[in-house]
């Protein structure tokens, strides 16, 4: 009987540091570490650890999962820059650790994983709610880019949790019976689409979309009922319909006022100050929505009437840290308007707080979130072509990385750079090559496939590729809906994120794929 309580008291224990790490994906950085260590003590004190080191090492699946982190640990063996690696090596402890502990004891029922993956979604709730109460003022804060709503960890990785929370909804949803559980279910998948979107969560949002052609299409191709089978067909190809036709609709938007009438060059203002126009430096073709942005400016006039209107100085940067002259410059070309005194008073209080916090198109100001994200994404891409400064332009910044990456990996093929030299590589190739990146934006590949290319070389690639697929295949795991979801978007994340790099991302991946993997098998 003692030794059933004391059974009974370490599984609570257990399903409790579980629960821990699961709420902190979402809320707390602290308490993610604080239910890694919980895992530590009990798997210390609670006895039978020769049999714990067994089961680690008889469970291929288990090796598998911590091979990544022996990966970096053999990388140690060829690095030069210690200090960064022994960081790098202590942000991926959980990597090695969460399926070395969670061996030890036996496999998470069904019902236990369904309580995880509910204190989970419910972590991921309070933390959308806290979000929306700063954004309506709760907290008197002035927010300038939605995505810092996000406030426990990156906006990247919160569109991940609440992806995964999303699909898990869904299949909640789905399965239940009783029509008051699948209303609460439906409910909680409803908002977080919609918060995703509140949010401007771009990158969330794609990955969402990709992720449920991708489901839609294996479920079409697996159901054995027509009308299930044709209904996530349809579903599936809708998906594809509209984000093709959003995508189709914002390029078309964009380039249709290549053709649009200029204004006449006029020589002076009404005021009769003399306009300014760039006719010599490369800016002189700078576009905002079809009108040219450096002519037709009358500065003085500018500059006298911006002083009764806004707090903020001409000279100084917005609230974005961009050059507020920029900003307000751009604005009114989106307009169409001579860049002068009654330019400015015709400015509404409403455009003059959107030029404030950094909006250079007026346009901005009516457009839904994705349409103004996809906007700016067309818009550098114009620019990146036209050979402009591509400084601070997140996406275009991103094919740069690349480039430089696969420079680097051309050099160090077989083994990579090995595990703390990254950065130094980077820095030396950067400099090498030239590149017109400045230096606080000269970053790593922000693609996790590349970044192990680089790091380890095609040693890394293949481990990479081993730890993800072979216990996939393994276990089976393509005919469990919930890991497929999972799957996908760790997938396609890590092609324009370093998923594997940062606590929260490390932690959310070894987590799930950990429980999912190691628990017990139907």
């Amino acid at each position: 009987m003692e030794d059933y309580k004391s059974i009974f008291k370490t599984r609570n224990l257990f399903l409790l540091c579980l629960f821990i790490i699961a709420i902190g994906l979402s809320l707390s950085k602290p308490l993610i570490a604080l239910g890694q260590y919980g895992l530590l003590v009990l798997w210390l004190f609670s006895g039978g650890i020769k049999q714990k080191l067994i089961s680690f090492f008889q469970n291929k699946t288990a090796l598998a999962l911590a091979s990544l982190y022996i990966l970096s640990l053999f990388g140690l063996l060829y690095t030069s820059n210690f200090d960064y690696a022994i960081d790098d090596i202590r942000r991926k402890i959980p990597l090695f650790f969460l399926p070395f502990y969670i061996s030890g004891f036996s496999p998470i029922t069904k019902k236990e994983f369904s309580l995880i993956f509910k204190v989970y979604v419910a972590g991921v709730l309070f933390a959308t709610f806290w979000s929306v109460f700063v954004m309506l003022g709760g907290t008197s804060e002035t927010i300038i880019d939605k995505r810092a709503l996000s406030r426990y960890n990156s906006h990247i990785r919160f569109g991940l949790e609440i992806c995964m929370a999303i699909f898990g909804s869904a299949y909640y949803f789905w399965i239940k019976k009783t029509t008051r559980i699948k209303i609460i279910w439906l409910a909680i998948a409803s908002w977080l689409i919609c918060f995703l979107f509140i949010l401007s969560l771009f990158t969330g949002v794609v990955i969402l979309i990709l992720s449920s052609i991708f489901m839609f299409s294996i479920y079409s191709l697996r159901s054995k009922n027509p009308w299930l089978k044709y209904s996530f067909l349809f579903a599936s190809l809708a998906l594809i319909v509209l984000f093709s036709f959003t995508l189709k609709n914002n390029i078309s938007n964009y380039y249709q006022n290549e053709n649009i009438v200029q204004l006449e060059i006029l020589e002076h203002t009404k005021s009769g100050e003399a306009y300014a126009h760039d006719t010599s430096t490369v800016r002189q073709f700078d576009k905002e929505n079809g009108y040219y942005v450096w002519q037709n400016i009358a500065w003085k006039e500018i500059h006298t009437e911006w002083k009764k209107r806004s707090e903020i100085p001409f000279q100084a940067n917005d609230l974005k840290d961009q050059k507020l002259t920029t900003t307000l410059i751009r604005f009114l070309s989106s307009k169409g308007v001579y860049k002068n005194a009654d330019a400015i008073i015709d400015l509404s209080e409403k455009e003059i707080k959107a030029i404030e916090k950094g909006v250079s198109n007026y346009k901005y100001l009516s457009m839904n979130n994705i349409d103004k994200r996809l906007h700016k994404i067309i818009w550098e891409f114009d620019y990146y072509n036209q050979g402009r400064d591509y400084n601070g332009h997140s996406v275009i910044m991103r094919w740069a990385y690349w480039k430089t990456a696969y420079r680097i990996f051309k050099q160090n093929i077989f083994l990579g750079v090995g595990t703390g030299d990254v950065p130094d590589a980077f820095d030396k190739q950067y400099e090498k090559e030239k590149s017109l990146l400045l230096p606080r934006y000269r970053l790593r590949a922000h693609n996790q496939y590349i970044t192990y290319a680089v790091t380890f070389g095609v040693l890394g690639l293949l481990i990479l590729m081993l730890s993800l697929f072979y216990p996939f295949f393994k276990n089976k795991m393509y005919n469990h809906y919930l890991y497929l979801a999972f799957f996908s978007i760790i997938l396609l994340s890590m092609l324009t994120e370093d998923t594997l790099e940062t606590q929260v991302g490390i932690t959310f991946f070894a987590f799930f794929n950990t429980i999912f993997l190691l628990k017990e098998k139907h």
